[in-house]
């Protein structure tokens, strides 16, 4: 018999919430697990301020006692408040392959989400404030995710869509190697660029003491780089802080740059290290072995990510991205990297899409958030 239960927060409620996955994708090798700890800290709110700012129900559907399905739904009072409605979101949504099963899920969500006055859910969305994880994949099922971007069968989002939920917004990543960027033309023209446009450009410092600083440049720049759009989601330094804590073992100086004007922060250019290979194969918990695993897999990748790529409108036209991806892209090398992957890139955003069509990107997969009216 199919039914759902509402799950609590607690060690013990979370578990087969958090286990779902783990049995659907157990024979999928492109499936990274997730980090068991990490993900109990966030769904049990620690140092997650997006569930500070509004209301949350986990729901799993049952099939007699074998759990089917599962899904978040919750309130966002901070895009409620920046849209002027109650605006309601989806997250971790998973299914076996059986369209009762998820339907069961969502009815739930819907229903919880009606009750709490919300006219309009959109998802799938991170259950935190996140920059790598958004949306579902829709397109580019032939191998495995890069640092945390999300991965899911293609018979997914065809269930979001039969329910009634409808595109929103996608998301690209693209595929680049470095080779195709020629380093060795564009530094020796830095120098002049640099002293034309007046900026200049040094790599992050990731220590500890320097991290707040660090992400405050980064938000800065973010903030005045991205197109205003209602509801759209700006990180925060806390926000940042806490991605750098969360994948403090792929983070790098050599990959990721900064340019300033004088002391102002005016763009950036930053890659992390790609875990999949670290966390493939695994069962997601904290255990010597998997420790040991995640140091040699991590310095054999071959792999970055480049989730921040963003310079503010004053200087772009002044080829300073241009500079920076040489820079970034020569670290890269340097750690042995020979393929970035470019993500996410808001379609939406048209700069963003041509400084990574430029750069030589491809585009190999595309996420998507979706919507639905619930009036």
């Amino acid at each position: 018999m199919i039914h759902v239960e509402i799950v609590k927060p607690t060690r013990q409620g979370l578990g087969p919430f958090i286990q779902l996955p783990f049995d659907i994708y157990k024979d999928d090798r492109n499936w990274a697990p997730p980090s068991r700890h990490d993900l109990l800290r966030t769904l049990q709110g620690k140092d997650n301020e997006f569930f500070s700012r509004g209301i949350q129900r986990f729901f799993i559907t049952y099939d007699d006692e074998r759990p089917v399905a599962r899904v978040l739904a919750g309130v966002d009072l901070r895009l409620s408040a920046q849209l002027g409605e109650s605006a309601g979101y989806i997250s971790l949504f998973e299914s076996y392959d059986q369209y009762e099963y998820a339907a069961a899920a969502l009815d739930a969500a819907t229903r919880f989400l009606r009750e709490n006055g919300v006219k309009r859910v959109i998802g799938p969305v991170a259950p935190r404030y996140d920059l790598l994880n958004r949306g579902m994949l829709v397109d580019g099922f032939d191998g495995p995710p890069v640092l945390q971007n999300a991965y899911n069968q293609p018979y997914l989002p065809q269930l979001l869509e039969r329910y009634g939920f409808q595109k929103w917004r996608d998301y690209l990543a693209y595929d680049i190697r470095t080779d195709s960027i020629p380093v060795d033309r564009i530094l020796p023209m830095a120098d002049r660029i640099r002293e034309r446009f007046g900026f200049h450009v040094v790599q992050v410092d990731f220590t500890r003491s320097n991290l707040i600083r660090v992400a405050q440049d980064m938000s800065s720049v973010i903030l005045e780089a991205t197109p205003d759009e209602p509801g759209s989601y700006l990180p925060a330094t806390e926000d940042l802080l806490q991605l750098f804590k969360r994948i403090k073992p792929w983070l790098r100086n050599q990959s990721a740059v900064m340019a300033y004007a004088g002391r102002r922060p005016i763009g950036m250019v930053v890659g992390f290290l790609d875990s999949t290979p670290s966390m493939q194969g695994t069962n997601g918990r904290r255990t010597p072995y998997n420790w040991a695993r995640r140091i040699f897999k991590t310095l054999g990748t071959k792999t970055a990510r480049c989730p921040m790529q963003y310079v503010i409108p004053e200087y772009q036209n002044k080829a300073v991205n241009t500079v920076l991806l040489a820079e970034a892209v020569k670290g890269a090398k340097s750690l042995g990297i020979t393929r970035i992957e470019g993500s996410l890139v808001d379609e939406t955003n048209v700069v963003s899409v041509n400084n990574t069509l430029s750069a030589g990107g491809k585009l190999y997969r595309r996420y998507r958030v979706y919507q639905m009216a619930l009036g």
